[in-house]
């Protein structure tokens, strides 16, 4: 407490104005510039809604205590509830703010009675640190949730133990006043306490606005790279990005995890599509075929253009014989599709393999290219398998075990 009695509470207040007012700033233009960040405006909102909140509680003594009170705790409230609810968004989660809402509104109810009916202070001071430490605490829970599936997760839960320290803080404050009451009526502005509920507030703001820019810095370098491995035609994967998909689970497999099936996909005659339809009709093929897949598809699985008319599609966690299904299901689709479009009838030469612990990209690339030209041979629109042979006394380099599956049975139609 000697050390806080150091500090001036006006330049902590000027601090705390200026880093809201900066931050909101920062978000609003990074918004802006990209679009594509979800909850970025509402975080904005969110802390500047904190700059009159803070100044009607610093001016607690010279204005009515409706406005010092009730008012400027109605902001604070609202700040962290949007702050709340922008960090839902941002992080694509389906939870409402419902919650917070509810609990702010009873704690404004809390503190508009014991200001205007009945003057105590330690009611107060017990709702406001409740309800902040609350949404705090909804913060720092969402935060560790989802800390797995965002592309920077130890920032995250960085950002996560932050607001759980700073929710354990506000709430020790409100059970210390609960049980210890306060020295007096002025406690709240005398310089030592006064000094240290503002520096808990610059110190949080700060924190919390530098880790959301943190975050939305990591998501538009993931989504930067992302898009690096899309293909803009089809919306697939590119070939480099559908084979860094393969080489990470490759590894997977190397280390005994589970299993992985490939298959190269090629569209049956899709010159002649260029050549009668023209290079738009081609393009829009293309599209249909990426679009069609892709709806069929877990969302562990990996579509990629391989280049020109055929893809790769990766099955992880996926045995050859369950895989057999999966494309057959994807032929029948495509050829429905072109039945309800009256276009051109499109169908599909599929040829697919099951990876081995010692296979890598090549070798399996290799046999699901085999496995297509046996498709492409055996007429097209249809499926042919290759797996590893695992008879070493073969002499082809490497050894492949050549087999054409019969017409799959209803039963592997789904998985």
């Amino acid at each position: 407490m000697y050390v806080l009695s150091w500090l001036d509470n006006r330049t902590l207040i000027a601090c705390d104005f200026m880093l809201a007012v900066a931050f909101a700033v920062a978000f609003f233009s990074l918004k802006r510039t990209y679009p594509i960040l979800r909850g970025i405006n509402t975080i904005g909102i969110s802390f500047l809604l904190g700059v009159p909140g803070t100044f009607l509680l610093a001016s607690h003594g010279y204005i009515p205590y409706f406005l010092s009170v009730t008012v400027a705790n109605g902001f604070i409230f609202c700040s962290f509830i949007f702050l709340y609810r922008g960090i839902l968004r941002f992080l694509g989660s389906r939870r409402t703010s419902l919650v917070p809402v509810i609990v702010s509104c009873i704690s404004l109810a809390i503190l508009c009675y014991y200001s205007q009916i009945q003057d105590r202070i330690v009611p107060r001071v017990v709702a406001i640190s409740a309800t902040i430490g609350f949404v705090r605490g909804l913060i720092a829970l969402e935060l560790f949730r989802k800390s797995e599936t965002f592309p920077s997760p130890k920032a995250m839960r960085l950002f996560a133990a932050a607001m759980s320290f700073f929710a354990a803080v506000t709430v020790h404050t409100g059970v210390m006043t609960l049980l210890h009451g306060v020295p007096n009526h002025q406690a709240i502005e005398s310089a030592p306490s006064g000094s240290g509920a503002l520096l808990l507030g610059v110190v949080s703001v700060c924190v919390t606005g530098l880790f959301i820019l943190v975050l939305a810095s990591s998501e538009l370098i993931a989504r930067s790279r992302d898009e690096s491995q899309k293909d803009c035609l089809s919306g697939a994967f590119n070939r480099r990005g559908i084979e860094t998909k393969l080489a990470a689970e490759l590894k997977y497999i190397q280390r005994g995890k589970h299993r992985l099936s490939v298959a190269l996909i090629d569209v049956d005659y899709f010159k002649s599509i260029n050549d009668i339809q023209g290079h738009a009709a081609g393009d829009a093929a293309l599209r249909e075929v990426a679009e069609t897949i892709s709806t069929h598809l877990r969302g562990r699985d990996y579509l990629g253009r391989y280049g020109g008319d055929e893809f790769l599609l990766i099955l992880p966690q996926t045995p050859c014989s369950v895989a057999l299904g999966v494309t057959e299901r994807l032929n029948q689709a495509i050829t429905k599709l072109s039945l309800a479009t009256g276009s051109m009838p499109l169908t599909l030469s599929i040829g697919l393999t099951e990876a081995v612990a010692d296979d890598d990209a090549v070798t399996l690339i290799a046999r699901a290219d085999k496995a297509l030209y046996q498709a492409k041979s055996d007429g097209r629109n249809c499926q042919r398998v290759v797996i590893a042979s695992s008879d070493p006394a073969r002499s082809e380099a490497p050894a492949l075990g050549a087999i054409i599956i019969p017409p799959v049975e209803s039963s592997l139609l789904h998985r």
